[in-house]
């Protein structure tokens, strides 16, 4: 009998084609490909070859890989960005593309970093002394700016949804931690327009978010401040507090401290909600969750990854907070929401 547990092609599959798939959008982007269908939409595949300087045979290759990836697609003899590509479109490509070889020859550390408990990748790979990430993008401005616009792309795909799953009816002031490029800041506003929302992260991105903000005309409601999660006090008078795409950065025992800062700084009945990678309660999967979980360890931090959120809610016991609801949103998101005793 033919072993049932042998892995078939599906399964084999997207593990192999990963490499290549990395290579496309690398390509792709040095090149300057989205640059060009952004500002020219239906360009065929003989004008992609002479603006991007290529032979007709390697332009053809780059175009099928681009759209079999589903960050380009096809009609009739015209290309056109897809929505997941069209943020980046609008970055020079050049930077873009050394963000992304960086991260990749980054990973490439996994094991050591497993090995030493720590970002081997980040400290062999981007250039700086900052020990996390997200320091060194400041110290390489650079290389920030695509950063948080591809994480901008990232909470744009389920924005909406999210700002469906969290109830912001009783609240007026919320705090947004760690929240990058104003993105899901932009549809909570929209979505609660009586509300006002400070959005806090480091001086070097808090510029950014504003410029955002301002550019979509809510200024008069959403702000960003610089803020140091960990060192700096919570600004007061809020009545709540999201952490989107943040807590899955650090380890367990900070994550405890910052739930923690967020209970001393509400008043009873005052909202935390966070927004996270999902990971099953039986620590299973999905594979998105040990992908992230690989990238915090080998790269980001050297400490965070995706945690269940049965961990989440007893974290917020320990604060003080009561876990109220807890929401998938698309296939590998989850949405937690707890109210302050």
């Amino acid at each position: 009998m033919e072993n049932s547990s042998k892995p078939d092609d599906a399964t084999i599959g997207p593990h192999l084609k990963a490499h290549y798939d990395f290579q496309f959008l690398s390509a792709a982007l040095q090149f300057g490909l989205f640059d060009v269908l952004e500002k020219n939409p239906g360009t065929t595949r003989e004008e992609l070859a002479v603006r991007l300087g290529l032979a007709p045979q390697p332009t053809r290759i780059l175009l099928l890989g681009c759209t079999a990836m589903g960050v380009l697609r096809k009609e009739g003899d015209g290309y056109y960005n897809t929505p997941y590509i069209q943020p980046l479109s609008a970055l020079p490509d050049q930077p873009t593309a050394t963000y992304l070889h960086r991260l990749y020859r980054a990973a490439d550390w996994f094991c050591e970093s497993l090995k030493e408990n720590s970002n081997v990748g980040l400290q062999r790979e981007i250039p700086g002394t900052a020990p996390t990430l997200y320091g060194r993008l400041a110290e390489n401005p650079e290389l920030e700016s695509p950063f948080q616009t591809m994480m901008g792309a990232v909470s744009h795909l389920v924005g909406e949804e999210i700002a469906g799953e969290i109830d912001l009816s009783d609240y007026r002031y919320l705090l947004d931690v760690g929240g990058g490029a104003a993105m899901n800041a932009v549809h909570l506003a929209r979505s609660w327009p009586d509300l006002e929302i400070t959005i806090g992260d480091l001086p070097s991105v808090a510029p950014m978010a504003n410029d955002k903000v301002a550019e979509l005309g809510l200024g008069d409601r959403v702000r960003a401040v610089g803020l140091d999660a960990f060192h700096d006090d919570f600004p007061g008078g809020h009545d709540a507090v999201l952490f989107a795409h943040f807590l899955e950065i650090w380890s367990a025992d900070r994550v405890r401290a910052l739930l923690a800062k967020a209970s001393r700084a509400l008043p009873s009945g005052g909202g935390v909600f966070v927004v996270t990678p999902y990971q099953s309660d039986d620590e299973t999967g999905p594979a998105r969750s040990a992908y992230l979980s690989a990238y915090f360890q080998t790269v980001a931090s050297g400490e965070g990854m995706v945690y269940t959120p049965q961990e989440y809610e007893q974290w917020f016991s320990e604060a003080g907070i009561d876990p109220v609801k807890r929401a998938l949103v698309g296939p590998d998101t989850v949405v937690l929401c707890g109210r302050k005793r």
